[in-house]
């Protein structure tokens, strides 16, 4: 039955915080998804090339004893103007989140290998940044790094508190890293004023105590992590960071009445509108969906930075209705332009129809998202149209499954950047022994019309750095099945895809409903991989970005009363409908 009461839809088009990531926005992400559009599907990789990490055997950070760990969400140690990966003293470092398989594991390491070596063997295990007594319930999540002035490291990263019963409290945090540099390689000396900086301000920002006191907060899903440090040319430092939406602008039934979250024409908005009010699971993932992209400056000496609540700017995206979780959070400036990356899935959204059907056809629903803006704190709009950039191209169960997506730029290039990622879920959902390994890496073409395209130009696993010698063809896959390069193991192609597994990794539920979907992928009709297309020459940038063409104005007045009317005619189509199905359900059973 429809529970809708039509004198409580929103036509206004009152200012928002920052852009405004529609449902029509999702659907666009979620049919690029489907239908493998080769300008943004992640290319094919050689599953019998893909390696776990030597140095992800190491001492663990709960247990003190030598295991062989997990790697998935990483970051470089980064140039703060350029971005560039830092030649720190001859070596590249990487953090990383590590842990053990199907564990409560999650902490983070510092990895280096030599600057420019291409070579996935050759990283090593500087140890957990925080030591050896580590707990279960207090963990270290995402963030990023940069290099100071005195030739520090400043880490921003996530503490997440699942204390007493706490469900992934989460906090933004910053330390200061002290490094020794030596013929044995790189090594943590100290780790310096770690402490939280940033907890919601509850206006701009959700906090933790309105998520924890909120309805459906079985429904809901928490996230205040993923700082990006961004440092401007006069030296000022800005954090990006994944959150949900503040009381300003918050969760709620009245944004499933909101128009202008909707994005599409008007059969398109009116059909999703009232396909929320026939889907009691959609209808409560909409209510509290308050996704955004958030942004603060941080004030204080390098070393020890602080926020003020006076620095904390409106969010740049937000996705309410939508979607709750826009992952990573990655500012890569190129020219003058910035772009503005973030992972998320599909079956984060509210849109369940377009989840059910990407793992139908694929068996994955991980993207990544893209925006670009002339300044850093506002402006920014959705490339490609629908902010899609990266999609999804083989099951979540496969060796060469990846996520987790992560863009830096490359020297000397102005019109491309290198893609880095984790390859397999985790908790052995590939197979016993296929840990999460980082993936290879490979190109995203930026286009001077403000569109994007992915090159097949695949490095080996764990390439940071993109040089002359980068390039590997050996890594090219194919989704034949008995292929030599196949980008399935043998006996991948069919396999169960237990979906819970793939979604918990060994962290507490915060949206336990499970997606009704096949168990078998289907192989799309032309399975071939494509051809690798011949690296452009570098376009000029443009100076204003194209306006977006997919997100619908809300309508002008006199429209408003046009459209109540059409939806006032669906719902008493379907009202008439529902009525003469259970007339006809009662005659046959009289």
């Amino acid at each position: 039955m429809y529970y809708c009461n039509l004198r409580k839809v929103n036509f206004d088009n009152d200012p928002q915080d920052g852009t405004k990531l529609t449902l029509n926005d999702l659907d666009a992400i979620g049919q690029a998804l489907i239908r493998r559009d080769p300008k943004y599907a992640v290319p094919y990789f050689n599953a019998k090339e893909i390696k776990n990490m030597d140095a992800a055997v190491t001492k663990d950070a709960q247990t003190g004893k030598t295991e062989t760990l997990e790697i998935w969400d990483s970051w470089p140690v980064q140039d703060p103007i350029t971005g560039y990966v830092s030649n720190y003293k001859g070596y590249q470092l990487v953090i990383a989140m590590m842990g053990m398989p199907k564990k409560n594991d999650n902490h983070i390491y510092l990895l280096y290998n030599k600057y420019n070596d291409n070579e996935f063997s050759h990283w090593r295990n500087a140890g957990s940044i925080f030591g050896y007594n580590e707990t279960p319930d207090l963990q270290e999540w995402s963030g990023s790094a940069i290099v100071n002035k005195d030739g520090s490291v400043q880490l921003f990263y996530t503490k997440n508190d699942t204390s007493n019963g706490k469900l992934n409290d989460q906090q933004l945090a910053t330390a200061n890293l002290k490094l020794n540099v030596d013929n044995n390689g790189v090594s943590i000396a100290s780790v310096d004023n770690d402490h939280v900086i940033f907890i919601g301000d509850g206006k701009h920002y959700q906090t933790y105590d309105q998520f924890s006191n909120g309805k459906n907060r079985n429904r809901d899903n928490y996230t205040l992590r993923d700082p990006h440090v961004v440092e401007e040319e006069n030296g000022d430092r800005y954090l990006v960071f994944e959150a949900n939406t503040g009381s300003n602008n918050y969760q709620g039934e009245d944004q499933v009445y909101r128009w202008a979250n909707y994005g599409g024409n008007d059969k398109f908005n009116v059909n999703n509108f009232l396909s929320y009010f026939g889907n009691n699971d959609d209808q409560a993932l909409a209510s509290v969906a308050n996704g955004a992209l958030g942004i603060l400056k941080l004030s204080g000496d390098q070393n020890n930075p602080t926020v003020k609540l006076d620095d904390v700017y409106s969010p740049l995206v937000t996705s309410l209705m939508v979607s709750d979780e826009m992952e990573r959070p990655d500012i890569v400036k190129v020219g003058n332009k910035y772009y503005l990356f973030s992972a998320t899935r599909l079956s984060r959204g509210t849109k369940g129809e377009i989840t059910r059907l990407a793992n139908k056809v694929v068996g994955d629903n991980v993207a990544m998202i893209g925006f670009v803006s002339d300044s850093l704190t506002h402006g920014y709009v959705p490339l490609n149209g629908s902010g899609v950039v990266l999609t999804a191209s083989v099951p979540a169960n496969w060796r060469t499954a990846t996520y987790s997506y992560y863009a830096v730029p490359i020297e000397g290039k102005e019109n491309q950047l290198l893609i880095t990622a984790y390859m397999t879920n985790r908790g052995e959902v590939a197979g016993k022994g296929n840990n999460s390994t980082w993936a290879p890496s490979f190109i995203l073409q930026l286009n001077p019309d403000n569109t994007t395209t992915v090159l097949a130009k695949l490095t080996n696993q764990g390439v940071w750095v993109w040089n002359g010698d980068s390039e590997n063809k050996n890594m090219i896959g194919s989704l034949e099945k008995d292929s030599p390069n196949s980008a399935a193991l043998d006996g991948e192609w069919g396999k169960f895809i237990d979906w819970d597994a793939i979604n918990s990794y060994s962290l507490k539920p915060h949206q336990p409903v499970t997606p009704n979907v096949p168990t078998t992928p289907e192989k799309p009709e032309n399975s071939t991989t494509p051809n690798t297309p011949d690296t452009p020459r570098t376009p000029e940038v443009p100076t204003t970005p194209v306006k977006k063409t997919t997100q619908s104005e809300p309508p002008k007045a006199g429209v408003k009363d046009g459209i109540a009317a059409t939806i006032l005619g669906a719902v008493s189509s379907m009202l008439g409908v529902i009525g003469l199905a259970g007339i006809s359900k009662r005659k046959r059973n009289n």
